[in-house]
């Protein structure tokens, strides 16, 4: 047990660096980025060391539409990127919340339960969102007056396929630690 609540102590601290870079570079790139053939992108110079590439690419259905809204004159990143960081930082917060559990030593709970079907739930509403976002996004401009010339767009791709296959696989996890929670406290009842 001293060996999960060690590796779990090193994986919250990973899950906020990656959430803190991911978070990080997104706005740098927002800010002092360039755009072009549907990319932001940003180049770091480390004082001659060595050098970095952030950027920020939209999936494959998203990235016509960023496109379509650059030459619009609108900002991609911002109406794109910011709605499809938002479910990396609720994965993020459910998996620092499930290792935390697992720190302190609550393996077999209801909360792990909830912690991992919170977790596909994300990645089921993250399938929605990619087929869907775009739909709204041209609506909207249309319905306001803002552009007309911006379409909306319903792709289906294997990035669904890949969210909808890791989701179950969350699921499965999840209904596996309930039932062994559930396993658990009857073995305790009955001795």
């Amino acid at each position: 047990m001293d060996r999960i609540a060690i590796i779990s102590k090193w994986i919250k601290w990973l899950l906020l660096l990656l959430a803190t870079l991911q978070l990080g570079s997104y706005l740098a790139v927002m800010t002092m980025g360039e755009y072009k053939d549907g990319i932001y992108f940003m180049s770091v110079d480390w004082w001659g060391f060595f050098s970095s590439y952030l950027s920020v690419d939209f999936e494959p259905s998203w990235q016509a539409l960023g496109q379509h809204l650059y030459a619009d004159g609108f900002n991609p990143g911002v109406i794109l990127g910011s709605v499809e960081i938002i479910p990396y930082l609720f994965i993020y917060f459910f998996l620092f919340r499930l290792f935390s559990l697992y720190q302190n030593g609550q393996v077999f709970t209801s909360a792990n339960f909830y912690c991992l079907t919170r977790i596909a739930t994300v990645f089921f509403v993250w399938i929605v969102l990619s087929l869907f976002y775009p739909i709204v996004v041209a609506i909207f401009l249309h319905s306001t007056g803002l552009s007309s010339a911006v379409p909306g767009f319903f792709t289906i791709g294997s990035q669904e396929i890949k969210y909808a296959l890791v989701g179950l696989i969350f699921y499965c996890i999840g209904w596996v630690m309930k039932h062994a929670a559930e396993l658990q406290m009857e073995a305790k009842l009955t001795i």
